[in-house]
């Protein structure tokens, strides 16, 4: 539970970076493609995750036995931990060429270019105006 509760917030987080970096397709595709990834890789640790459940614990036919017990799922957890921290430190630290956020800017660009230019003519249109020429 307190997974999901740290994790979730993540999604509209990833969805956005996702947008940023392949900026011509649409968010619904980005997402859709996002989502379909999550769930196949879910479902590809299920089995991973089930076949690592014993790794670290005693067995019951084994002889030496410790004074703490450790339960099943204890290495998948640790696992889990280690994907989550690695997958963080890669998305904290990308430094990737945000496509949209360079459109965008250059969008801007352009448009301050013409505002410009419309300001410069019509200062020049206005001077034109103002000036009297003597006879």
């Amino acid at each position: 539970l307190v997974v999901a509760v740290m994790a979730g917030p993540l999604q509209p987080i990833s969805t956005e970076l996702g947008v940023e970096v392949v900026y011509p397709l649409s968010e619904n595709t980005v997402l859709v493609i996002q989502q379909l990834f999550s769930n196949l890789l879910s479902a590809a640790f299920i089995p991973v995750f089930k076949a690592l459940r014993n790794v670290g614990t005693a067995t019951e036919a084994s002889e030496i036995k410790s004074m703490f017990e450790v339960p099943q799922y204890t290495f998948s957890f640790y696992m889990l931990i280690v994907i989550h921290a690695v997958s963080t430190c890669y998305f904290a630290t990308f430094n990737g060429s945000y496509l949209r956020y360079d459109a965008e800017t250059e969008k801007k660009a352009k448009k301050v270019e013409e505002k410009q230019k419309l300001l410069s003519d019509l200062q020049q249109q206005h001077a034109a105006y103002g000036s009297v020429e003597p006879n």
